[in-house]
């Protein structure tokens, strides 16, 4: 009965379409609901699934909150405000079964499968929109899980103990009670060739008829997403090949260091650097209770703070300064014993209430991304390729230009990703991906994170799904 009732709740979500109020993702009328007929086989049901396949990114457990801070929490940039809600008081001190999260993503893979399986044979949808939707859900789907696959899984070379498990892969939807099933957990290498084989179709398919972007996926999104995965799997020509391919194909650059400070705050103009990016509206808004502003900043919940070791990354002429400001200064009737902190001000809401765009994939990532592969690929010149792209950032930053490359170039473009990409979800997988050991922040009085001792740099499976799915394997330790 149990897996009856859990694969209705997966078709209902998939087939069953409710009206969101996405105004700015919803360019059809909202429908109470499309039955499966119509979902699969009209323009209108299909754009409908499609459109909840970008809503989805949205939600607290993904993008919307927890794929963008807790990561900074569970290493090193972020600890909990000394008074706080209650939340977000784990992961800081790496508290046995915190992680990043996300597993429920399937629901979400659902509705893209049924769109990536149907579109091709809507007939009475213009060709270059079929072929345009199918690019973005498969982009989607590759974002998805490599979601899933750098929170719950060892990175391709990076395996400890032999432990090889990825994520259940499913690719096809399920619409029927009866083609529901139990899988178990692939292997890391299968879903990362999976991902693969998404994002160079939808490349091939966005060639011929490209995407608007950023608030939609795009070539050069797709690109900069397999340069992204390439550098996780290190394969560093390949992931320079993309990252050089998704800086050809987009006009954004990296802005100077006197638009650092408000380029995270343009709503609902996105970001200037955003190859991709989620926009969210006031009617789309997560709310008080668990938007990302209501995490980070003063009069609000407030429950994470830059920590002292990773403000201490910033010398002070850096621009990104700008971004962590005093909040007794900003909120000077605020209770003294809750402030005293510098805090994020990358999401603050632009509009209404705890609205705030997310940039997913910026130009700058894709620069440190191609400086890290060159570094790392370590051909005759690649050190000064490396040193090209790293100063880019650098110098935008109000930094000097380095002259020559440090004797360890990859820890220097790793400390500047830390800087850079600080609060955009990076940093735990960062550090994970490179198989590091984690220093915690001083104040959490935590003991150093063990790369090939600690069971925590791989995320607890909900206990729930494991008891319910007698073929999906716990992770070690748990």
């Amino acid at each position: 009965m149990k897996k009856r009732n859990i694969f209705k709740t997966v078709l209902f979500a998939g087939l069953v379409v409710f009206a969101t109020g996405c105004e700015d993702l919803l360019q059809t009328e909202p429908q109470q609901s499309v039955s499966p007929e119509v979902a699969t086989s009209t323009p209108e049901g299909i754009r409908a699934v499609y459109h909840r396949g970008y809503r989805a990114q949205m939600f607290e457990a993904y993008w919307g909150q927890r794929l963008v801070i807790a990561g900074d929490a569970l290493a090193d940039n972020a600890v909990s405000n000394p008074v706080n809600s209650g939340r977000y008081t784990g992961e800081p001190v790496n508290q046995l079964g915190s992680g990043v999260g996300g597993w429920n993503r399937y629901l979400g893979i659902n509705d893209i499968n049924t769109v990536i399986k149907h579109v091709p044979n809507v007939t009475a949808m213009p060709e270059a929109e079929r072929i345009r939707i199918e690019a973005e859900m498969l982009f989607l789907r590759a974002l998805a899980y490599h979601d899933l696959v750098k929170v719950y899984a060892y990175e391709p070379n990076k395996i400890v103990g032999g432990w090889d498990r990825g994520v259940i892969l499913r690719l096809e939807p399920t619409e029927t009670i009866d083609a529901a099933d139990f899988k178990s957990r692939a292997t890391v290498l299968e879903v990362y060739n999976q991902i693969e084989a998404d994002l160079l179709r939808s490349i091939s398919l966005f060639q011929q008829h490209n995407g608007t972007g950023p608030f939609f996926a795009n070539r050069a999104a797709a690109h900069a997403l397999l340069a992204r995965v390439y550098l996780y799997w290190e394969r560093w020509g390949d992931a320079i090949e993309q990252a050089t391919a998704a800086i050809a194909n987009t006009d954004r650059t990296v802005v100077g260091s006197a638009a650092v400070a408000s380029m995270f705050t343009l709503g609902p103009a996105p970001n200037p650097e955003s190859l991709f990016e989620l926009r969210m509206t006031v009617s789309e808004s997560l709310g008080v209770n668990v938007a990302l502003s209501a995490a980070l900043t003063p009069l609000s919940h407030y429950d994470l703070i830059p920590s002292q070791e990773f403000l201490a990354t910033l010398a002070p002429e850096d621009a990104r300064n700008a971004i962590y400001q005093s909040d007794l200064a900003n909120f000077p009737n605020m209770p003294p014993a809750r402030g005293g902190h510098r805090y994020v001000t990358k999401y603050q809401g632009y509009v209404g209430t705890h609205t705030d765009n997310i940039p997913l994939i910026r130009i700058s990532e894709v620069y440190l991304t191609r400086a890290e592969a060159y570094a790392e690929r370590g051909n005759a010149g690649d050190a000064a390729l490396a040193l090209a792209d790293l100063n880019r950032i650098r110098t935008n930053r109000g930094l000097a230009a380095l002259g020559a490359a440090p004797a360890n170039l990859v820890a220097e473009i790793l400390l500047e990703r830390r800087r850079e990409l600080a609060f955009e979800g990076h940093r735990w997988h960062d550090i994970k991906r490179k198989g590091l050991d984690l220093v915690k922040p001083a104040v959490t009085n935590t003991p150093t994170l063990f790369y090939n001792e600690n069971i925590q740099f791989l995320a607890r499976i909900p206990i729930t799904e494991v008891a319910l799915n007698p073929m999906l394997e716990q992770n070690p330790g748990y």
